[in-house]
């Protein structure tokens, strides 16, 4: 046979193994979604599209893609061998979601939503799951809503002048009201006033005083907070309008003298309130401290060691078990029973039957955490909701907001400042769960009371991407 037809064939057979070792490679390789570097804006009533990649690229048929919210189920969109999956889709977005297929087969995920409403602010987690490999990205997406023309309002006569309203309605976010003269300097309003309505949208109302000569031609524009965007609306008014507006100054000065004298003897009286309530807010603010101190004497400090056995193979422990760091790359230990996964959740080494205690846990964030007590049978593979009746009570920083993973929906506490120390109380007689901010030594959040059936109960966390947690003392 001539040599040159053996060389044809080792050549041939050499492409093939090549091609075979590249599809092994791309198959075998860790999964890696990202999403945009920044959050997605939209005007509402829009559509906007949410990408999300992922690498290397996949077979359709192999993967499950869910976009979802805070949950797992209800989901936003899932796709799932090669098909739209809509059992479970949340209520606000069915009939309004779409996974742009035609750009599947190069790594895209992206998710379109039709005509984009208020409520659909906030984070979006894409989930990407192929085998027993899986990863995830975060896109946050704005909306803003651009309001009515100004509407300007000739009102009544006051202070030698004549009061002037200019009002706008249907914007999002809060717009800025601005009065301009016509030089284009900006004029100081008289009163301003903003409301909502039962969409979320925002409706403005300014007021200023024109005078005779001064200003009499003004504009007033209401801009947008994120935008460029404005809507604005000039006008003028003549002088033969002033001529009713004088005779009030006599009558005006009389009642702003009384006004002046009632404004007096009102300091007055206030800041003899004031020192009275003074003291007692102190007395108050003493014996709460007394209370807390008493409660927290009370508790016994324990000593919180983490379980290696029980941490998802993403989080890294310290050598000491202290403390943890979500790496996402795979670790190769044994995917035991008591392992969590798919989620990156860790179980404190020993577990409470009795007693109170507590103990503080550090965060640093990158992309979420949240922190607290689970019972020793919660669920540890598959989809886990993270709420009492599935065994965990927690708090923390959660698709972007500090909050309680109440049930059946969330809790958010906009009004605590999203702490770096957190102390975890637990009674277990009483079936008390407490959380308490040590940067501000302010109370957190309590849980309504609960049984634990006589079930061991262990510290839990869980860790968003980049997050290191670590247990104090």
């Amino acid at each position: 046979m001539p040599s040159g037809f053996h060389l044809h064939c080792s050549l041939l057979a050499f492409i093939i193994y090549g091609l075979v070792f590249q599809v092994h490679e791309l198959q075998s390789a860790p999964l890696n979604v990202t999403g945009p570097p920044g959050p997605i804006t939209v005007a509402m009533g829009e559509d906007v599209v949410l990408p999300c990649r992922v690498s290397p690229e996949q077979s359709v048929q192999d993967i499950e893609v869910i976009w979802f919210r805070e949950h797992f189920s209800p989901f936003v969109h899932r796709y799932k061998g090669g098909q739209d999956q809509y059992g479970e889709q949340m209520l606000q977005y069915q009939g309004r979601t779409e996974l742009l297929k035609d750009s599947l087969t190069n790594g895209s995920m992206d998710l379109k939503i039709f005509h984009v409403q208020l409520s659909d602010r906030g984070n979006y987690t894409c989930f990407v799951h192929r085998d027993s490999d899986y990863d995830e990205a975060v896109v946050e997406l704005k909306v803003t809503a651009s309001g009515s023309a100004p509407l300007i309002a000739l009102e009544r006569y006051q202070d030698g002048g004549i009061r002037v309203a200019c009002r706008s309605a249907g914007w999002y976010p809060q717009p800025q009201v601005l009065w301009q003269d016509p030089h284009g300097q900006h004029l100081p309003s008289l009163s301003e006033s903003v409301t909502r309505d039962k969409s979320g949208l925002f409706a403005v109302e300014s007021s200023i005083i024109l005078t005779r000569g001064t200003n009499q031609k003004l504009s007033c524009s209401v801009r947008h907070a994120l935008h460029s965007q404005e809507q604005g609306s000039a006008f003028y008014i003549s002088d033969p309008f002033f001529q009713n507006a004088h005779p009030w100054m006599t009558a005006l000065g009389v009642a702003l003298v009384a006004v002046v004298a009632l404004l007096v003897i009102a300091v007055y009286l206030f800041k003899i309130k004031g020192k009275h309530e003074k003291k007692i807010a102190t007395q108050e603010a003493e014996l709460r401290d007394c209370d807390a101190e008493i409660e927290k004497q009370a508790e016994e400090l324990v000593n919180v060691v983490l379980d290696p056995d029980t941490a998802h193979c993403d989080l890294v422990l310290s050598d000491d078990c202290k403390s943890v760091k979500r790496e996402d790359t795979r670790q190769d230990i044994p995917d035991i029973p008591e392992r969590f996964n798919p989620w990156r959740c860790v179980l404190g080494r020993e577990g409470f039957t009795s007693g109170r205690c507590y103990w503080e846990v550090e965060a640093v964030d990158g992309g979420g955490w949240t922190v607290g007590v689970s019972r020793e049978d919660v669920k540890r593979k598959g989809e886990i909701e993270f709420k009492p009746e599935e065994g965990i009570w927690a708090v923390g920083q959660w698709a972007g907001h500090f909050q309680a993973l109440t049930s059946p929906n969330r809790t958010l506490l906009p009004e605590i400042q999203t702490p770096k120390r957190i102390r975890v109380s637990l009674d277990y007689e009483e079936g008390r769960v407490a959380f308490f901010s040590v940067d501000e030594e302010i109370p957190i959040f309590t849980f309504p009371l609960a049984s634990f059936e006589g079930m061991r109960v262990h510290p839990w966390v869980w860790l968003g991407p980049g997050t290191w947690l670590k247990m104090w003392p």
